[in-house]
């Protein structure tokens, strides 16, 4: 201790004369550290720290901390916009840190102290400091001189005011008592329950299993299935009809009313309100009940499919990816292979959206590594084939059919989130129309390689103006009613179906693709290549689009021509659900 106190004597004499005499380094942590104490040093440091990070993106020390500034530069920020900004960076970049090197002591003590002193009910993060604090106490378990006695200490002082929190008020008493044993001037908390948590009665080991039924059903509806939406709400309200608190039942539920609300709301506002509300309730929940895996996966889901650049909880749903991968490698009893390998899958996913490919394929080649046979690991496969193909760069060719081969695939690895692919399907396509002006092909792929360009922008007007840039070209890509290019005018369709309109204002394009496919289906039937079953999905999704617009009648017009062509009843509870007897 007396050495760091000096070396702190000569940090101060060096930042008060020259502090070019110091490693810009020990100058950040300084700056840093005194930022926590209440100075006004934040900025400087997050200066410094993320110029450190531009200079080694893999040190994952120095990415922690630029996530620690980060939340300093939150408390010190008056704006609530730009407030909300840095925390949600900071807790990110914490949260990336950790996922890249698990266990580095300094990263997790550095995140669990940061997490303990975020107020609960705005951020619920006490759950992310007691798996930190946990984590230190099982490496000094493992090498008790890896952690100073001092620290110790200080991680179990912080798994105490944890533990109270979350009213584990047993493991608060036992760590407290541990740490009286350390240190005899230690005054033992009077551990009371916390507001949050009185009146929680709820014992998880009597909690019965979960409706195999329901569970199906919410899969099917997180894949975007209505109907399937319609029965999982239908079993959920028979349930809780039975008036027992269940909190599993209760996080089903949020999640799909959430999405019930994005199927049918028209405006932006109801939809991040939704999301936001819904995040809330699923991290309270988390907090309460961590070791309830369904719960876990149910947030995983939710947090995945949010727009990251709006929401920030792609780092949320990766860290509960990786809990459920890592119970399940240690009981695998706890769910299904299936739902082990779709963990792996999102898991994966998530860590493509967070920067860290070289992570996500090592979790696809860990699924693919599996003795069964699944669709799962046919995506698996098809991702790591995207995000490991060494060059995808076509500079000039004179086979345009090799041309235009390879540039579908380019733009393929693109679709699956390689941005690098995205990128030079760009330069393909447009190396191609440039080529041959008038050619349909080339002009749609170059147009769809401009849209998908905009996902991968950090920056909300960044990613909304190169995303419409796209859709401008997209419209005016394709002739009219030319049956040879009908699988173009579907690709169309669905790329602007997938894009909100409360946003985007697609309807209206969608609309006339469907209507355009589903006439030239009846005018060439037989000769066109679209499946009868497509065809239906496309009448099906034709009367939503009509719906979302609010014109019912229009909706149900669509939809008894669709009752009238579904010779096997397919949509049978759809078209009932919708009101079509």
């Amino acid at each position: 201790m007396g050495e760091n106190k000096k070396r702190k004597k000569e940090i101060d004499k060096t930042l008060e004369e020259n502090e070019d005499d110091l490693e810009p380094f020990d100058v950040a942590l300084e700056l840093y550290y005194r930022s926590i104490k209440g100075e006004k040093t934040a900025s400087k440091a997050h200066t410094l720290f993320k110029s450190l990070l531009e200079e080694d993106p893999s040190n994952t020390e120095v990415m922690a901390y630029l996530g620690a500034v980060k939340m300093m530069l939150a408390r010190d920020e008056v704006d609530l916009r730009e407030k909300g900004k840095y925390a949600n960076e900071g807790l990110k970049m914490m949260d990336v840190a950790v996922l890249k090197d698990p266990t580095n002591p300094l990263i997790r003590m550095l995140r669990a102290n940061v997490a303990i002193n975020l107020p609960e009910n705005r951020f619920r993060r006490t759950q992310t400091a007691i798996e930190d604090f946990e984590y230190m106490i099982s490496v000094h378990s493992e090498n008790p001189s890896a952690i100073p006695s001092s620290l110790l200490i200080d991680v179990m002082k912080g798994l105490v005011k944890a533990y109270e929190r979350v009213n584990k008020l047993d493991m608060a008493r036992a760590y407290a008592e541990k740490v009286k044993e350390k240190d005899p001037d230690y005054q033992l908390p009077a551990l009371n329950n916390s507001d949050q948590n009185k009146g929680k009665t709820v014992d998880i080991n009597e909690l019965p299993s979960t409706n195999p039924t329901l569970v199906e059903y919410y899969k099917q509806a997180v894949h975007g299935d209505e109907v399937a939406l319609y029965h999982a709400l239908n079993e959920l309200n028979a349930i809780q009809k039975q008036k027992h608190e269940n909190p599993i039942i209760q996080a089903y539920m949020t999640h799909c009313l959430a999405m019930k609300v994005a199927n049918q709301a028209t405006g932006y506002v109801e939809l991040f309100m939704t999301a936001i509300k819904t995040s809330q309730t699923l991290d309270q929940l988390v907090s309460e009940y961590p070791e309830l895996y369904e719960i876990r996966m149910i947030r995983a889901l939710q947090s995945y499919r949010l727009p990251e650049f709006f929401f920030f909880r792609t780092s949320t749903a990766a860290r509960d990816f990786q809990y459920l991968a890592t119970q399940y490698e240690k009981d695998y009893r706890i769910f299904s292979v299936s739902q082990y390998e779709e963990i792996l899958l999102l898991l994966g996913k998530s860590l493509v959206t967070l920067n860290m490919v070289e992570e996500a394929v090592e979790s696809w080649n860990k699924l693919l590594q599996l003795s069964t046979e699944s669709s799962t690991k046919k995506e698996a496969k098809e991702l790591v084939d995207a995000f490991t193909s060494e060059d995808f760069h076509v500079s000039t060719t004179s086979d345009v059919k090799e041309l235009y081969e390879k540039g579908k695939i380019i733009h393929r690895f693109g679709v699956l989130g390689n941005k690098k692919a995205a990128k030079q399907s760009v330069e393909i396509w447009e190396l191609a129309t440039k080529a041959n002006p008038t050619c349909a092909i080339a002009k749609f792929y170059y147009a769809a390689s401009l849209t998908l360009l905009g996902k991968f922008n950090e920056d909300p007007n960044d990613l909304f103006s190169q995303t419409i840039k796209g859709l401008k070209k997209l419209a005016t890509a394709l002739p009219k009613n030319n049956f040879e290019l009908i699988d173009l005018y579907i690709k169309r369709a669905y790329i602007e179906f997938q894009l909100p309109d409360s946003f985007f204002h697609n309807n209206d394009k969608i609309i006339e693709d469907f209507e355009m496919i589903c006439a030239l289906y009846r005018e060439h039937e037989g000769k066109i290549k679209l499946s009868k079953h497509k065809y239906l999905k496309i009448l099906a999704d034709l009367g939503t689009v009509y719906e979302r617009k609010h014109f019912v009648h229009k909706a149900k017009e669509v939809w008894e021509i669709l009752k009238k062509e579904d010779e096997e009843m397919i949509y049978q509870v759809f078209l009932q659900m919708k009101g079509v007897k």
